[in-house]
């Protein structure tokens, strides 16, 4: 009789400890850092991430090709986001997007890609509360290339994990 209550009140406490362990690391992993929460608004003057997407890149087909992987990334990434597929696709003809090929492409597919290197949750989660600023309505970058989300992320915050890997742009031959 004995054996079986300790075995049980064992069982109990290793079973409370085990849910009070899981929701605690579950509470921080959804939630992002407070010292974030100041820096993500629309004003590039608070958000850095948001005014380095807005410095353009010497290489204008670079450029073209970089707003079109932050707008689709964005939309894809961000909670509530998804693109306006006709002023994307107006963005590009007005970019002469399609006119890029060869080697002109490569290089500025390159040059693209390596602004994305470094790219991590904090980034992400600037540049969705930013996204408003940059593909908005009155966007500064591009306008009106993002129909307005939630603001954040749709993952979850991992602190162990935080980059975040984007598929490179193709290259053409």
């Amino acid at each position: 009789m004995t054996y079986n209550f300790r075995f049980a009140l064992f069982a109990a406490i290793l079973a409370i400890a085990s849910a009070g362990l899981a929701s605690v690391d579950w509470a921080t992993a959804a939630e992002l850092p407070s010292s974030w929460k100041k820096s993500m608004t629309n004003d590039p003057a608070a958000n850095y991430y948001v005014a380095q997407a807005m410095k353009p890149l010497d290489n204008p087909d670079a450029q073209t090709l970089r707003v079109v992987k932050l707008a689709s990334s964005l939309a894809t990434l961000c909670s509530g986001a998804s693109l306006n597929k006709k002023a994307f696709y107006a963005y590009m003809a007005e970019t002469r997007f399609a006119e890029i090929k060869g080697k002109a492409y490569n290089e500025a597919a390159f040059l693209a890609d390596s602004t994305f290197r470094y790219f991590d949750y904090r980034a992400l989660a600037h540049l969705c509360a930013g996204s408003a600023y940059l593909f908005g309505p009155n966007g500064h970058l591009a306008p009106g290339l993002l129909k307005a989300g939630k603001g954040k992320p749709k993952m979850s915050y991992d602190p162990d994990n935080p980059f975040i890997t984007l598929p490179p742009l193709a290259r053409r031959s």
